[in-house]
């Protein structure tokens, strides 16, 4: 999903944290880590098959019949409860031999009895069936045909986000049991329908229409599953044996290969650089209007219509840059291997706000590559000072930007071919199933022999950023470059309802490099600032520093408070190849707007 935030009601995060008391003595790590925001399950979804049809664009409605089929988890169980929100109208409810069930409609949860309680492992099928009644936008969005508005023409499309898709359809929402599913939809010929997995048929029907059928044969999470309906061209290409398809409204058939015509190429290198081939059996990546940005349902990707004109290519289009490889890597990252739970949201996200810079490196190099997180750098100011959220958390505010930065800082820390390595343990062994954030620790423990707790803690469950200020000297005498590093940042962040206050450390452990430039050449000295204030020594600086970068590879993420003599920074500018680094130079001068040099 790009720019859409996790949509999760009060009322269930209020029963999730009665699952762990006492909470108010929790820390958010202990929160995430003991499982308090993963609802308990006593049984297993393993199949749903969902028909719909009778669209009705005038009241925003469809009738629809969803068959279930569940595995009992626990002995004696005597009702199964899906989410499924209350302005849908039951009809019926009926199980085996088509037999009547009772069931209950508490809030937004259907509760259907059982005609005997199921024992432990017992399959149990049942079939609602049901008017849905949408409030547009909420599961569904329908549009009608404008007179005099080009380009829109009448559609009905699905946004599952993290609870949309129990607004239209009963299932189970949270995402840590999967499923497969089949979707069949009934619909006026001239529309065409895109949905997930393979297409097992699309007919024509008396009456003026179509029936189509879509099967989901590898179990996913039903925050993904999909539906489109709308009058589409199909623009086909593979991926080596995999169909990749881009429908768009057939006036729009000359943008999309020029858009879209670069998918094969992101799929062959994230696929290269994950060393796990891309998951499912095609690619479709489907335009509808209004839209959010995109929607990475597994194998059917919904964005929006606005597809880049040619002139747009002149400069760097943000649908193709960003967009697109975005949502492509959540093939990987939140489809094939999904959050347990939602505080664990930033391994979809931040994977696939990461992922972009990846492709753009291996394309264009790294002056592309410090482009693209320079402004994901200063994103995540922005969001920061609106809200100081950690990583891992309930409806964290900044998992895009944060979470590319933090992977970013977790590349160099680790290495390129230990980071991929590490990056493959995580999607091999949790391929098909759900993952914490400390499945994502453990498995660079396991590949690369790294347990990093000191990152996890202050960079996935905590909040904010290390604050430097840093003042630097030299002793001739000694031969030295003396640097005093201060961490500023205050941990002034209030509890919340619950009693969950997120903190901030008051001493981030910072592994940088500092260079120091002389006529006589470079010195580079790595060092760990692990304190709140702290000073550095450099040896060997036989003359005066015509340059000092603290945090030379820029691998920290931070703010930098670093007065120095103007020539030092016009050095900096005209001679380090880190873009953030020369940015700050500017910054720098910018201030000095009564010196001539500056």
């Amino acid at each position: 999903m790009h720019y859409s935030k996790a949509r999760i009601t009060p009322a269930l995060v209020a029963a999730l944290l009665l699952l762990s008391a006492p909470i108010g003595a929790q820390t958010n790590l202990e929160r995430v880590v003991n499982g308090a925001y993963t609802p308990t399950h006593d049984f297993d979804l393993i199949h749903q098959r969902i028909e719909v049809g009778s669209f009705d664009w005038d009241s925003t409605a469809f009738d629809g019949v969803v068959g279930t089929t569940v595995v009992s988890l626990r002995e004696g169980l005597a009702a199964v409860t899906l989410d499924m929100d209350r302005r849908l109208e039951v009809r019926t409810v009926r199980g085996a031999r088509n037999a009547a069930l009772e069931f209950e409609r508490p809030g937004d949860s259907l509760v259907v009895r059982l005609p005997r309680p199921a024992a432990l492992g017992d399959t149990v099928r049942f079939r609602v069936s049901y008017r849905g009644r949408i409030e547009q936008g909420r599961g569904l969005y329908f549009f009608k045909e404008e007179p005099g508005r080009p380009h829109r023409p009448q559609q009905v499309y699905s946004d599952g986000g993290t609870d949309g898709n129990p607004r239209w359809i009963p299932t189970y929402a949270p995402p840590h049991d999967k499923t497969t599913w089949e979707l069949v939809a009934t619909v006026p010929a001239r529309f065409t329908v895109v949905s997930n997995g393979r297409l097992v048929s699309d007919r024509r029907l008396p009456g003026g229409l179509r029936r189509t059928h879509w099967s989901q044969d590898r179990p996913a999470s039903t925050f993904l599953i999909s539906l489109v309906v709308a009058p589409l061209i199909k623009v086909s290409d593979r991926w080596r044996d995999v169909p990749v398809d881009y429908y768009v409204y057939p006036e729009d058939s000359a943008l999309a290969r020029p858009l879209f015509g670069v998918t094969p190429d992101m799929m062959e290198t994230f696929t290269r650089l994950t060393g796990v081939p891309y998951p499912w059996k095609k690619y479709a990546q489907t335009t509808v209007a209004d839209f959010i940005g995109g929607m990475e349902n597994v194998s059917a990707t919904t964005l929006v219509d606005w597809l880049p004109d040619r002139r747009a290519y002149l400069d760097r289009p943000w649908y193709q840059y960003v967009l697109v490889p975005h949502e492509l890597s959540h093939q990987w990252f939140g489809d094939l291997v999904t959050a347990e739970n939602w505080a664990n949201y930033w391994l979809h996200e931040g994977f696939a706000q990461f992922m972009p810079g990846q492709y753009w490196a291996a394309k264009l190099g790294p002056a592309a590559e410090d482009d693209y997180y320079f402004e994901e750098y200063q994103q995540f100011l922005a969001k920061d000072a609106r809200r100081r959220m950690p990583l891992a958390t309930y409806n964290s505010n900044n998992v895009y930007p944060r979470g590319a930065l933090v992977l970013r800082m977790l590349k160099q820390q680790l290495g390129e071919r230990p980071f991929w390595a590490a990056i493959n343990r995580f999607l091999t062994r949790h391929g098909g199933r759900t993952a914490t954030s400390e499945d994502l620790r453990q498995a660079v423990l396991d590949a690369t022999g790294q347990s990093l707790g000191w990152f996890w803690s202050q960079w996935i469950y905590q909040a904010g950023y290390p604050e430097f200020a840093v003042t630097a000297a030299w002793d001739s005498a000694a031969g030295a470059a003396v640097l005093t590093v201060r961490q500023t940042q205050q941990d002034t962040l209030r509890a919340d309802s619950t009693g969950l206050r997120f903190t901030v450390p008051q001493v981030f452990r910072a592994p940088v490099a500092i260079r120091v430039r002389t006529t006589g050449g470079d010195l580079v000295q790595r060092v760990v600032i692990d304190a709140r204030e702290q000073t550095v020594r450099i040896g060997g600086v036989r003359e005066a520093p015509t340059m000092i970068v603290f945090d030379d590879e820029n691998a920290v993420l931070k703010t930098l408070e670093f007065e120095q003599p103007t020539p030092w920074l016009t050095t900096l500018l005209a001679r380090h190849p880190d873009l953030w680094n020369r940015s700050w130079a500017i910054g720098q001068l910018a201030r000095r707007t009564g010196d001539s040099l500056a």
